[in-house]
């Protein structure tokens, strides 16, 4: 596949079972908030509480769903949320804009994730993923769900095409560096 690292593919491959689990768990979290919580409460909610909410969501469901399956382990490394796939992929999730970043002040714990550093508690070999979620401006809705390695500088998109769920590699192309004068 043209544009695809071997880290990008082997992470894919490993998350790939679970790509239907990801794609529901995080639309089901933002239904959920969006069903159950009235339109007052929506709409006293500061912008912080309404994200807040749906990620507590979105956790419940990672505990829910992936608690005992086999191979899958949820951390919470001093308040960072993790699920450790066989100890080759860690994941977090987060909410994302539209390039794959997540939108908060990150912490030092969580710039040592992204930068693939030790962590007390995971394992070192492990490749370290965020599984994002875009939301649409309303928090209406799950636009996409991205998967992305900060260090490799690869994004991955979940997509269902036809009932099944695939990849598709959304890393932007980086243009080459112009050294010289224009003339």
């Amino acid at each position: 596949m043209d544009g695809i690292d071997e880290q990008q593919q082997s992470v894919m491959d490993i998350l790939e079972p679970d790509f239907a689990i990801l794609t529901d768990i995080h639309a089901g979290a933002v239904d959920l908030y969006n069903a159950e919580t009235s339109a007052r409460i929506r709409a006293e909610h500061t912008s912080r509480a309404a994200l807040n909410s749906i990620y507590a969501l979105v956790w419940k469901g990672y505990q829910r769903e992936f608690g005992e399956m086999p191979g899958h382990h949820l951390f919470d490394v001093r308040g960072l949320n993790v699920l450790n796939i066989s100890d080759k992929v860690v994941a977090r999730a987060k909410r994302v804009d539209a390039n794959g970043r997540h939108t908060n002040n990150p912490t030092r714990q969580q710039k040592d994730f992204d930068h693939q550093l030790p962590l007390a508690g995971l394992p070192s070999e492990a490749i370290r993923v965020v599984i994002g979620y875009e939301l649409d401006p309303a928090y209406s809705k799950v636009e996409r769900v991205i998967v992305r390695h900060t260090l490799g500088g690869w994004l991955s998109q979940i997509v269902c095409v036809d009932e099944a769920y695939q990849w598709e590699n959304i890393t932007p192309i980086q243009l080459p560096l112009q050294v010289g004068r224009r003339g």
